[in-house]
């Protein structure tokens, strides 16, 4: 659905660049301003920068995981009123994604369907 995200800006942060270029390709795609960052500590500075409407990031990172840009990013009150969604290879329970800080998770491979979806219903919800 082309346009399903218009006017949703988004922080997407993935340190593997194929999977960084296909989450955009598939959110702009969907008509979103995709602001990507390939590390937690570059995401963290462009958070700092500017205030998006959604947060996506990669559990596993080198150097900082995606947890800690979360727990970094909120206690800076950087992501007020910002969702964030949690990319993962692992299975969580909603409590686990709750503890750790985020709205909601996807397991890898992200299915662009249930993306598309997940960010809409976030959206909506902080709007």
């Amino acid at each position: 659905m082309v346009d399903a995200l218009r006017g949703v800006v988004v922080v997407a942060v993935e340190d593997d660049p194929d999977g960084l270029a296909l989450l955009q390709l598939v959110m702009e795609h969907d008509g979103a301003l995709v602001v990507p960052a390939s590390d937690a500590s570059s995401a963290l500075d462009t958070l700092r920068r500017m205030r998006p409407t959604i947060l996506v990031t990669d559990l596993s990172m080198p150097s900082h995981d995606g947890i800690w840009l979360v727990t970094e990013a909120r206690r800076a009150g950087l992501l007020t009123d910002v969702p964030a969604v949690l990319l993962t290879a692992f299975t969580m329970t909603q409590q686990e994604v709750r503890e750790a800080g985020f709205d909601a998770y996807l397991q890898k491979p992200v299915d662009p369907t249930a993306l598309r979806g997940t960010l809409r219903a976030l959206c909506h919800h902080a709007a």
